[in-house]
């Protein structure tokens, strides 16, 4: 008799056999008797099978469909072979890691040796089995779901990567490497650097929690006051950078007072006390030329200036040509 957790791991995996989509695969042979077995058998199986009858009608079907994970193709047809096909077809489908199985009338060393040297992932004999089909086309699933779930593991480490913690937008690291770009590709770059007012009195007086919360509303509030293409990020503690692609200073000041304004219309409480905070900024323009490092620099300087009572709160720096 089963224990108690091998039949929550049994339930557990029927649970999400039951649930998950099935693979859906492109069955290629021009011996349409044959083909007709192939859907036959796979689809029992629990495949979801689509058909081809060429390598030519194929390509075609891995075009229109992305959702063919398994590519399970004849090697003798007319026009291309399925090798060949198999090349064609990693380059126009858009799932990644395509996987390929070789149908083959010979069980001999060559064939076997030539497909894998082309990139296939396996190879069938038309002899075989029932069974020993189901079983390669099983094996396939299982390593598709492992590369899917890698893949989605690591997206999710490389967000987690370029993400502030705390506010859920960009952080340091993202922030400098999404300027590089922009000025590597040329353009023009005005940078706004944001300081909120007296935020380690609000810290001190009201406590970590209220200061985070406060940092997370203020980084929304950038993100909604901000286009589509602008780069919102963390730059440390109680600052926030803003990074403008192709505008220039003037656009830019309107920008940072359209933001300034928002930031200092939120409101929080804390056992009846109001509070609302304000910000000072510096803002910097250039182009070509122009590092990202000059850039904070100067609005770092402009911003020190701001609070000290200066009354000039920009500074462009004319691009290098």
């Amino acid at each position: 008799m089963a224990t108690r957790e091998e039949q929550l791991t049994r339930r557990r995996s029927d649970y999400e056999a039951a649930v998950a989509p099935p693979l859906r695969l492109l069955a290629v042979d021009d011996d349409h008797l044959y083909l007709k077995r192939l859907r036959l058998v796979l689809t029992r199986a629990g495949f979801d099978v689509v058909t081809a009858g060429d390598g030519s009608s194929a390509l075609d079907r891995l075009g229109d469909d992305p959702e063919i994970s398994v590519l399970l193709i004849d090697l003798t047809m007319p026009g291309m072979d399925g090798i060949e096909t198999v090349r064609h077809a990693r380059a126009v489908c858009s799932t990644p890691g395509l996987y390929a199985i070789l149908l083959t009338a010979s069980d001999g060393t060559e064939v076997k040796l030539r497909a894998l040297d082309n990139g296939l992932d396996d190879f069938l004999t038309k002899s075989s089995p029932d069974s020993e089909i189901v079983a390669k086309l099983r094996s396939a699933a299982r390593r598709i779901e492992m590369e899917r779930k890698l893949r989605l593991e690591n997206e999710e480490l490389q967000t987690l990567a370029l993400t502030d913690e705390l506010t859920g937008i960009a952080n340091r690291r993202a922030m400098f490497r999404a300027a590089d770009e922009i000025l590597g590709a040329g353009q023009l770059l005005t940078v706004v650097l944001f300081d909120l007012d007296h935020f380690k009195q609000i810290n001190d007086t009201y406590g970590h929690l209220m200061g985070d919360r406060i940092l997370a509303d203020v980084a929304a509030c950038l993100k909604a006051n901000t286009r589509v293409g602008d780069v919102i990020a963390r730059y440390g503690g109680d600052e926030f950078v803003l990074l403008l692609p192709a505008t220039n200073t003037a656009e830019a000041r309107q920008i940072t007072d359209r933001i300034r304004d928002a930031i200092a219309a939120l409101r929080w409480e804390v056992a009846g006390q109001p509070i609302t905070i304000n910000v000072g900024t510096g803002l910097s323009t250039a182009g070509t030329g122009s590092s990202i490092a000059t850039l904070l620099a100067e609005s770092d300087a402009k911003l020190y200036d701001a609070k000290m009572g200066s009354r000039g709160l920009d500074v462009v720096v004319e691009p290098t040509l």
